[in-house]
């Protein structure tokens, strides 16, 4: 099994500290994270994002989002890849952000033709994220996506990829 948990900070200057504590305390089962929130010369966003990627440690993971859960001002938000069962692209897109998961599977054609999807969307990837994973035994890729822009284009990518053999399409809203 393979989990993404997403965390939504709704006010990261008010709500961080205990969140990281926890964190911090379950780092062992973290793999990989990633954490953003929108910064120009004029704005700093009080909001902030974090995706984690989590060991295959069932008991571990859940007790992390046991102890996440009742912290204030959090939203919390997972992917699951337990089987190579496809998803049906949602067209649910209200939220102000939208972060696609996609497994895929290590195959020179598969890999080519992911690639190329990326790149003809790429107006509309915000983030991007790879990591090296390993699924029913064999090498593949867990790629995360923040999307943005066009809602329908947006659509139209999680339906492209969901639509490749080889390729496991999983889907979060905040």
């Amino acid at each position: 099994m393979i989990k993404v948990l997403g965390i939504k900070i709704v006010d990261r200057i008010k709500e961080a500290g205990l969140t990281q504590e926890t964190l911090s305390k379950h780092s062992s089962v973290i793999t990989t994270r990633l954490g953003f929130h929108e910064v120009t010369d004029s704005v700093c966003s009080r909001e902030a994002y974090i995706l984690l990627h989590l060991k295959d440690d069932k008991s571990e993971s859940e007790l992390l989002k046991k102890e996440l859960e009742p912290l204030g001002g959090i939203i919390i938000r997972e992917m699951i890849f337990s089987g190579k069962e496809k998803s049906v692209a949602s067209k649910e897109t209200e939220g102000a952000i939208e972060i696609l998961g996609m497994l895929v599977e290590r195959n020179h054609d598969v890999i080519l033709s992911v690639q190329k999807l990326l790149t003809s969307y790429g107006c509309y990837i915000r983030t991007r994220l790879g990591v090296n994973e390993t699924f029913f035994s064999e090498p593949a890729g867990l790629i995360i996506l923040e999307l943005t822009g066009d809602p329908d284009q947006r659509a139209l990518l999680e339906k492209d990829l969901s639509g490749l053999k080889g390729v496991y399409v999983r889907k979060m809203i905040f």
